[in-house]
């Protein structure tokens, strides 16, 4: 399935999310685009909504990285299995520091 990460302020990150039920948990493909080339952002795993995303519960920093000469990071992770539409959302924050969250996907 596959999930929009849509900014959540004018000139925030936006891309997808592709999460696949595999052994083990659930395997992300992460792409997330209009961020500053060369930029370091972190991107978290969390249980609330993307609306109070600012509040919700922290589960797992998923990645911590530079966005690439087009404005893009990209990348996989695998977490523990878990129910679609019970409130786990994929944040994207404007830094390598999780403080402003640009970006977010409801999945």
């Amino acid at each position: 399935m596959t999930f929009a990460i849509r900014p959540l302020f004018p000139g925030g990150a936006g891309g997808i999310v592709t999460a696949v039920v595999a052994a083990g948990g659930v395997h992300y493909h992460i792409v997330v685009r209009s961020l500053v080339p060369g930029s370091a952002h972190t991107i978290h795993d969390h249980l609330g909504s993307c609306t109070g995303a600012g509040g919700s519960r922290h589960l797992a920093i998923l990645d911590t990285s530079r966005a690439d000469s087009s404005g893009t990071i990209g990348f996989d992770a695998t977490v523990p299995a878990f129910d679609f539409g019970a409130g786990r959302i994929v944040i994207v924050y404007d830094t390598a520091r999780p403080l402003l969250i640009t970006g977010c996907a409801t999945l």
